[in-house]
């Protein structure tokens, strides 16, 4: 594990090691933090409201927002259905 951990932060130009690894500890969902089945994480969602002007992502993409750039391949909002529903499925009756 140290030695992956290792090659990420080696090549994250941003890298903080305690931000990283809690970071995806949340995401994985197995952090330290009490993390309720319906916490879905959207990054389009997180831009939105913690970086409405899209200064950070163009800082590290500047393609963002342009014709360069691709378009999402993915629905948040869809895919968060669809994982709610496969817990809803695994988890059982409530």
């Amino acid at each position: 594990m140290a030695r992956r951990r290792a090659l990420v932060l080696g090549h994250l130009v941003d890298a903080d090691l305690a931000s990283n690894t809690l970071n995806w500890q949340w995401t994985a969902g197995c952090g330290a933090d009490a993390a309720p089945f319906f916490r879905v994480f959207n990054p389009s969602e997180q831009a939105k409201r913690f970086d409405p002007r899209s200064a950070y992502i163009r800082r590290w993409v500047p393609e963002f927002g342009t014709s360069a750039y691709p378009a999402p391949i993915v629905d948040h909002k869809k895919a968060r259905e669809r994982a709610l529903d496969a817990f809803g499925a695994s988890a059982g009756p409530r």
